[in-house]
């Protein structure tokens, strides 16, 4: 057999072409380029996204780390570029500069120096020099918008820029380019590239957490900060901890760590915390760690769907870069192909009880109180709700307070009208709590609790202690008792006036005898901790 081997140089343009289809998002292919930044040992990392008068947008990434010379520059513009010495690397790959770029511009300059003394190159690749060849052009004289953004990132010593130039495919053809469609789209792309950096690199921001190095990163001047999707220490419960052993090839094994957090339900967040938690069905699923870095938004890797009941669930999956090839991470680091005897152990066996006990708060929620805390507590799920709601819901306008007489004047549809106001036993937006007594025995009442539309519940009355006490542990079954009360005070004080005030006097009157015999046969509440509730 004789074979005759000949070089066959593949169509650059066509090749230039098709990488600009490889399905990059914006948020990723930034992302990548921020990447580049950390693996040059930047601290400070300016990202820009802004337009023209005209309409033109402009994209850039300034960066204050090592920088490159005019070889560095060379190679980092080509196409497959040389591999890095550290195999940690969060640049993993040769390509992502350009693929990241060209997905989206037809232009890439990249303004560098690798040391104060040094003067600052621009190389520049454009894919309409691209033929057969694969030119990169280097300019000896940057442009003062390329130096100021560098002088803004890196002052006097070494860094990059990275900037987009005739950014063709951000954004759809519009009839006016600079228009105010065009650019609230722009707004639209920025806050989600916010939510997506601050998500990503949350271990590098964060000064505090020790598992990657710190780096601070703007977003057009304005700082960005960690975003945890498990809220540690804030308001997401840890239910596993496990370091998992990855066979990589025969008799070599290496460690990854498997976490797995349940959120609060909505309802049960304290308003303060609501924004940094942010519980919703999307962001349930598995977060894929590589090096510190997220380099897979949450899904559940093929093993389930993402289903409403499941929706509390979050877990990490951290590992380092010994565990790329078993994971099969591709150039965007976007896709995780685990092998089957991995995600059966997942699926089957780790993360079986964890989801379970997702769904299971997730249908009664968390325990309300606990055995020994005192019924006050009972009703903070139903106040976080409730202040959450309220003001969609019409209610009578509070016209003045009389603390030292226990008064409020409020105006409904029928007049103005004298009602009954407390002060609130626990601080905070108070709409349900809970009163040792009520005049004459009666199961609720309404009242204005400091400056809010509130309900008061008898402790005292039979029902309180053979329904409400008995369900402490379901927050959704108290939430609904409570929802249902503070309804009807509601109701009351939107047509209450002084001629009919006894008459709704007299029906919840009606309302709490009968309700006293009809829970007469259940059964008395249980002594918590060897002593009877209040």
């Amino acid at each position: 057999m004789s074979i005759t081997w000949h070089v066959v140089p593949p169509n650059s343009k066509r090749i230039v072409g098709s990488l600009r289809d490889t399905g990059y998002e914006f948020d990723m292919a930034a992302a990548d380029l921020v990447d580049n930044s950390i693996a040059a040992g930047a601290t400070t990392v300016l990202v820009d996204l802004d337009m023209t008068l005209l309409g033109e947008v402009r994209f850039t990434v300034a960066d204050n780390g090592s920088g490159m010379d005019e070889a560095g520059l060379l190679n980092a513009l080509k196409y497959g570029s040389d591999e890095r010495a550290d195999a940690a690397s969060l640049g993993k790959f040769g390509m992502g500069l350009n693929t990241a770029s060209t997905a989206f511009a037809q232009r890439v300059l990249v303004t560098s120096r690798d040391d104060a003394s040094a003067a600052p190159l621009t190389a520049i690749l454009d894919l309409t020099e691209v033929e057969r060849e694969w030119p990169v052009g280097i300019e000896v004289n940057p442009s003062d918008l390329d130096l100021r953004l560098l002088e803004a990132a890196a002052a006097n010593g070494s860094g990059t820029v990275v900037r987009w130039d005739i950014v063709d495919r951000l954004q759809k053809d519009y009839k006016d380019p600079g228009g105010a469609a065009a650019r609230k789209a722009l707004d639209r792309l920025r806050e989600d590239l916010r939510d997506h950096l601050q998500m990503v690199f949350q271990r590098y921001l964060d000064h505090g957490d020790g598992r990657a190095a710190n780096v601070d990163i703007f977003l057009n001047g304005s700082q960005l900060f960690a975003w945890d999707p498990f809220a540690e220490g804030l308001a997401g419960d840890l239910v596993l901890s496990e370091e998992v052993s990855v066979e990589i090839s025969r008799g070599e094994h290496v460690p990854m760590l498997v976490r797995a957090f349940i959120m609060p339900r909505k309802d049960e967040l304290d308003p303060s915390v609501k924004s940094q938690v942010n519980v919703s069905n999307e962001l349930q699923g598995i977060y894929v760690y590589r090096e510190g870095r997220l380099i897979h938004s949450p899904s559940w890797l093929g093993m389930w769907g993402k289903e409403p009941h499941v929706s509390l669930l979050r877990v990490e999956l951290s590992f380092d870069h010994r565990l790329d090839r078993a994971f099969d991470v591709d150039i965007k680091k976007s896709r995780i192909l685990l092998n089957p005897q991995l995600r059966n152990f997942l699926r089957d066996e780790l993360l079986r009880g964890p989801r379970q006990e997702a769904i299971k708060r997730y249908r009664k929620g968390q325990s309300t109180v606990g055995r020994s805390e005192a019924a006050a507590n009972l009703h903070d799920t139903s106040n976080h709700s409730i202040a959450d709601k309220s003001g969609t819901i019409d209610q009578p306008v509070l016209e003045s307070v009389n603390e030292a007489e226990g008064t409020a004047q409020i105006r409904n549809q029928f007049g103005s009208t004298e009602v009954k106001q407390v002060a609130p036993r626990v601080p905070g937006r108070v709409f349900v709590e809970s009163a040792e007594s009520i005049e004459d025995g009666l199961l609720y009442e309404p009242a204005y609790i400091g400056q809010n539309l509130g309900v008061r519940i008898n402790q005292a009355h039979p029902y309180y202690a053979k329904v409400y006490l008995p369900n402490r542990n379901s927050s959704v079954t108290i939430q609904g008792l409570d929802s249902l009360l503070w309804a009807l005070a509601s109701a009351e004080y939107r047509s209450t006036s002084d001629s009919t005030r006894q008459l709704f006097e007299h029906i919840r009157f009606d309302v709490s005898m009968a309700l006293r015999k009809l829970v007469e046969d259940l059964p008395d509440p249980e002594p918590t901790d060897g002593s009877e509730e209040d």
